[in-house]
C-alpha cells in the first residue's frame, strides 16, 4: 500500500485580539513557484462537515470577535497552486499568460452538467499587481448521452475580480464577468452552448480576531455576493439556472487562503451554507505517548530534498496515527491509516514543499509507538 502524503508546516497563530485593523497585500496570497516567489505551493486546510457545525456569519464591523473553536470532525486536505505547466496542455494554450491555476475542490457542475479535472486560472493584474482575478476555468464536462468527457476551456469575457489590493477595512469593489462556450456534438445533436453571466460585489465588512481549532488570528472579513446565471442553450431550447452564491472569508497575514471560509447561497433572506473550511488543522495533541521504539522505522533517502520513503513494521494489526513535527515540536502533518496489518509498510512522503530542517515522524498504534527523524535539505 502506498499513500502520498503532502505536507506544509502550520504557521504560528496570533493569540491576542486585534487592536487595529490589518492590511493585506499581494504577498499574503498564493504563488505557484517557491523558487520565484519564496512562497509555498500548497496550503493545509480542514474541511468541516455541515452536519453538527455552524458558523456565525452575521457578526461584522470594527474590532469584532468570532469564536469558531467548536468546529469538529473535519478532514484535512491540501489546496494546491500550480503553474500553467502543471495543468492539461489544452488549457495551458488558452490561459498561457495567467500566473497560476487552482484545482477546484469538491463536487462541481456547470449548468447542472458534471465536470472533472477542473481548474480555475488566476492572474495578478493592474498596476503593480493591484488585483487578483479569475481569467476563466478549464474542465472536462460530461454531456448526457455521451461516453467521453469533453474539454471545456472557458475564458471570461471580463475577469472575475476576487481581491483589490491593498485590502483594508471598508473597501468595496465589484466586477462583471461571464463566458460563452460552444461544444460541437455532431450533426444529429448539433451544438450546445454553455454560458455564465455574473456580477460580484466584494465588501471588507469587518476586522478583528477569529478563533478556529487551528488557533487565534487577526483577520479582515470579506463578504462576496454574486448574482449568477448559468445557461445551457441547445437547438431545441435554452435553460437558465440563476443563483445567488455568497462567500464569507476571514483573511489573515501570510496565510494564502482564508483563515476561515464559508460558501453558500442566498434564498430570499436565508443563507444556506454549502461548505466550511479553515486554514491549518488542530494543534499537536497534548499527552502523546513517549517513544518506545526507534528500531522499527526507516526513512530513506535521509537527508532528502524530494520524495522519501517511510518504512515501518508493526508487531500486531492496528489502526495507525502518524504525527509529523518540526524541530520546534509544531505539528506539520497528521494522518490516520485504518486496519494496518502486522508486518512492514511503506509510505511515500514528498518533502519538496517543506522548509529545510529536521523533522520527527511518530507512528502510534494500539500496542506501540515508533518514531524516527529525517532531514530536509
Amino acid at each position: 500500500m502506498k499513500k502520498v502524503l503532502s505536507i506544509l508546516g502550520l504557521l504560528a497563530a496570533f493569540t491576542t485580539n486585534a487592536q487595529t485593523p490589518i492590511t493585506l497585500s499581494r504577498i499574503d496570497f498564493p504563488c505557484p513557484s517557491a523558487a520565484t516567489c519564496g512562497l509555498p505551493d500548497s496550503v493545509l486546510f480542514t474541511n468541516v462537515p455541515l452536519s453538527g457545525n455552524s458558523v456565525n456569519t452575521a457578526t461584522s464591523g470594527a474590532n469584532s470577535t468570532w469564536n469558531m473553536a467548536a468546529l469538529t470532525n473535519g478532514t484535512v486536505a491540501y489546496q494546491n497552486f500550480f503553474p500553467m505547466s502543471g495543468t492539461p496542455l489544452i488549457f495551458q494554450l488558452v490561459f498561457l499568460s495567467c500566473d497560476y491555476a487552482q484545482p477546484l475542490l469538491g463536487n462541481n457542475a456547470i449548468g447542472n452538467l458534471p465536470i472533472t479535472d477542473a481548474y480555475e486560472y488566476y492572474n495578478y493584474a493592474g498596476t503593480n499587481s493591484s488585483r487578483l482575478e479569475i481569467k476563466g476555468f478549464g474542465a472536462y464536462v460530461t454531456i448526457p448521452g455521451q461516453t467521453t468527457a469533453l474539454p471545456l476551456p472557458a475564458i471570461y469575457n471580463s475577469a472575475d475580480v476576487i481581491y483589490q489590493f491593498p485590502i483594508t477595512f471598508g473597501n468595496t469593489d465589484s466586477s462583471l464577468s461571464g463566458y460563452s462556450v460552444s461544444i460541437p456534438l455532431g450533426a444529429t445533436i448539433g451544438n450546445i452552448t454553455i454560458k455564465r453571466n455574473q456580477k460580484r460585489v466584494n465588501e471588507v465588512d469587518g476586522w478583528g480576531s477569529i478563533t478556529t481549532p487551528a488557533g487565534t488570528f487577526d483577520v479582515l472579513r470579506v463578504k462576496s455576493s454574486m448574482d449568477r446565471v448559468d445557461s445551457i442553450i441547445t437547438g431545441i431550447f435554452p435553460i437558465g439556472f440563476p443563483s445567488k452564491p455568497i462567500e464569507y472569508k476571514w483573511l489573515g497575514k501570510g496565510k494564502k487562503i482564508p483563515v476561515l471560509q464559508v460558501n453558500g447561497t442566498k434564498n430570499g433572506n436565508t443563507f444556506a451554507p454549502s461548505a466550511i473550511t479553515y486554514w491549518g488543522q488542530m494543534p499537536f495533541p497534548a499527552g502523546l505517548p513517549e517513544i518506545s521504539s526507534t528500531a522499527d522505522m526507516t526513512i530513506f533517502p535521509n537527508p532528502s530534498s524530494e520524495n522519501t520513503t517511510i518504512r515501518y513494521t508493526l508487531t500486531a494489526s492496528s489502526d495507525i496515527d502518524m504525527y509529523i513535527s518540526d524541530a520546534e515540536g509544531k505539528l506539520v502533518g497528521q494522518f490516520h491509516f485504518k486496519n494496518q496489518s502486522a508486518g512492514t509498510h511503506n509510505e511515500i512522503l514528498p518533502v519538496a514543499a517543506l522548509a529545510q530542517g529536521t523533522y520527527t515522524i511518530k507512528c502510534i498504534s494500539a500496542k506501540e509507538v515508533i518514531a524516527s527523524k529525517f532531514v530536509k535539505f
